[in-house]
């Protein structure tokens, strides 16, 4: 089970809406709590929303409970630390991904830097996006079927789609781009299958032409209404129409 609540960035930073994440999340129960409660519980942020998956015996209503409590002073305090430890060195996919929106988007976001954040701002940012108005809770093993939503998310009127493609290089490694501007629901899942069609290819030549174990991984992201699919640099030219 997953709920997902909308959770944007502050000022480009994730800072605010990580800390956030770590004091929902955070276990207040007692020990022998734990298996019956929090086993399996999981969760992840993105840019624009965050996941907490649970185990199926624990009902949704309790979870969202548990997520939507205050969040304690001493929660605050006791997850700084933690922070400073992730972010201390993030992943190669959280950099890279930091660098895109840099380049392409607006140099001022800030994903991986740890900054102090107050107890008053976790507070506020919590009361605001932690609430039933912003939560959809799915069961991914019956196909994300949606159990619990306050709102019928419909797909707004974009503007026109924008596509461009450009050349990107992180470390040393060489990227191509595809960015699409104002996507709609069709146009993500077009540029997601393209994707996943590329990231197999790429790892059909690396594994099985080119003698490769390790190689470079593509990636998918996405920032509000932009998109992009991030491949190798490489030669793509045998996947012509012949080959779908």
């Amino acid at each position: 089970m997953r709920i997902y609540i909308r959770t944007p960035l502050v000022n480009k930073s994730k800072m605010i809406p990580h800390t956030v994440e770590h004091c929902a999340g955070f276990f207040n129960k007692k020990i022998n709590e734990f298996f019956d409660f929090s086993q399996g519980l999981e969760w992840e942020i993105s840019t624009d929303y965050t996941c907490f998956e649970f185990d199926r015996w624990v009902k949704y209503e309790d979870m969202m409970e548990h997520l939507f409590q205050s969040i304690k002073k001493e929660y605050v305090a006791y997850e700084h630390k933690v922070l400073k430890e992730e972010l201390w060195d993030p992943e190669y996919v959280q950099k890279i991904y930091e660098e895109l929106l840099k380049v392409f988007l607006d140099p001022e976001y800030n994903i991986n830097k740890y900054n102090s954040v107050t107890r008053e701002e976790v507070k506020k940012y919590h009361k605001k996006y932690y609430k039933p108005e912003n939560a959809i809770v799915v069961d991914e093993e019956k196909g994300y079927k949606v159990i619990f939503e306050w709102f019928n998310p419909k797909e707004k009127k974009s503007k026109k789609l924008e596509k461009r493609k450009e050349k990107f290089k992180f470390k040393d490694n060489k990227y191509i781009v595809y960015i699409l501007n104002h996507y709609n629901g069709e146009n993500y899942r077009k540029a997601f299958f393209c994707y996943r069609i590329l990231d197999y290819y790429m790892y059909l030549i690396n594994r099985y032409t080119n003698q490769k174990y390790y190689y470079q991984s593509n990636y998918f992201f996405k920032q509000e209404d932009t998109l992009f699919v991030l491949v190798e640099d490489a030669d793509y030219s045998k996947l012509d129409k012949e080959f779908f």
